[in-house]
């Protein structure tokens, strides 16, 4: 094949360069036996990248729903339980109160000794007491309020409560305050704290 001068060789006054040599790869790829499949591997691979990297997107999207779905669902399933929590400590002190009541208006103190040391036995159960209509402590399953202020060791307001009364703003424990009726008058008030089980967590632990 004959050789082709360099463009520079025509320019004036410059001596002459060796012929002008095209690169043996340009060369190559300028056929269309070795370009076409070329460009044909080229946009397979630009399109291999593409559902690839669609693929990904639609996994991680599908990771984050997932993730959202099961943080509801978990939620969910903690309002439930506090719920259901609730409901039980409301219904067990009813009657549990109704038996203090009994043995208060026999003046059977022993008795509701017995009645507090059981009921604290309940799994869950930290502390089970009684005050009087005056706010003192004159039965406990923890000896060392035995005697005290209900208001020097506790919310003070739970003595006047008319009703079962749970207070959950510690989330560590349900604070439960029940009034003992008479027939004319108050006896007294009833107090239990109670130690719900941890919430459900989103990593499942």
């Amino acid at each position: 094949m004959e050789n082709r001068l360099h463009p520079t060789d025509y320019e004036e006054g410059r001596p002459p360069k060796r012929p002008y040599q095209e690169n043996r790869l340009i060369t190559l790829l300028k056929r269309p036996a070795v370009f076409i499949p070329l460009l044909l591997a080229l946009a397979f691979l630009v399109i291999l990248l593409f559902i690839n990297s669609s693929k990904n997107t639609q996994l991680r999207e599908a990771r984050e729903q997932a993730a959202q779905e099961r943080e509801v669902v978990v939620t969910q399933a903690n309002q439930r339980v506090t719920e259901n929590t609730t409901y039980f400590l409301r219904t067990l002190m009813m009657p549990f109160s109704w038996s203090v009541r009994t043995a208060m208006m026999s003046r059977n103190m022993e008795q509701v000794d017995q009645y507090l040391y059981a009921f604290v036995q309940e799994p869950d159960f930290e502390l089970v007491l009684l005050a009087d209509n005056s706010g003192k402590i004159i039965s406990t399953t923890n000896q060392k309020y035995k005697g005290e202020l209900f208001a020097d060791h506790f919310e003070s307001s739970l003595l006047q409560v008319e009703s079962i009364t749970l207070d959950t703003s510690d989330s560590s424990s349900i604070k439960v305050a029940a009034p003992i009726m008479g027939l004319n008058s108050k006896l007294g008030t009833l107090y239990t704290v109670y130690n719900p089980k941890n919430p459900i967590r989103v990593d499942g632990n």
